[in-house]
């Protein structure tokens, strides 16, 4: 009975030695994996940058276009506004991709109201909207500033990478 729980002992201490040895002979940890590699956000801002000057654009066309040709205008503001929605983008982009989804959204729903003003024009429907107030047309120059003060914080993350 003695040997047996001797054996039993050593055993324990043998498989204890083993699990412990093979702990501090095993991996060693490593830093944390940086969530957002330098090239990749580089990427991701140059694309957020280009999608909004795409908007810009498309903007600009529309100040310059009569009510009733906005449908076409309107609509290609809709598909980029879809694209920036289905950007992959690393988390700390987040609130870049974010302002920038505001921005297009915003944008869009600018000229997609002027537009339907016209359409109730013409069946001499009741006006929804009052562009001299507080709306969506200043709302997106709002969220385009934010967003570009969060294309600056990105980009002095990139420099200090």
């Amino acid at each position: 009975m003695r040997t047996r729980t001797s054996f039993v002992i050593s055993l324990l201490a043998g498989m204890f030695l083993i699990t412990s040895c093979n702990v501090l002979t095993g991996p060693k940890p490593t830093s944390t994996q940086d969530s957002c590699p330098k090239d990749i956000l580089e990427t991701t801002v140059r694309d957020f940058e280009d999608l909004k000057k795409e908007m810009d654009d498309l903007a600009a066309l529309a100040d310059n276009t009569l009510a009733e040709d906005l449908e076409p205008v309107v609509r290609q503001m809709t598909a980029l506004k879809e694209e920036v929605n289905q950007y992959e983008f690393p988390l700390c982009a987040a609130y870049a991709q974010s302002a920038l989804y505001n921005f297009s959204f915003s944008t869009e729903q600018c000229y997609f109201v002027k537009y339907g003003e016209y359409i109730r024009e013409i069946y001499d429907e009741e006006s929804i909207a009052d562009f001299d107030d507080y709306g969506r047309c200043n709302r997106a120059l709002e969220y385009g500033e934010y967003f570009d003060l969060q294309i600056q914080e990105l980009n002095e993350m990139i420099s200090a990478k």
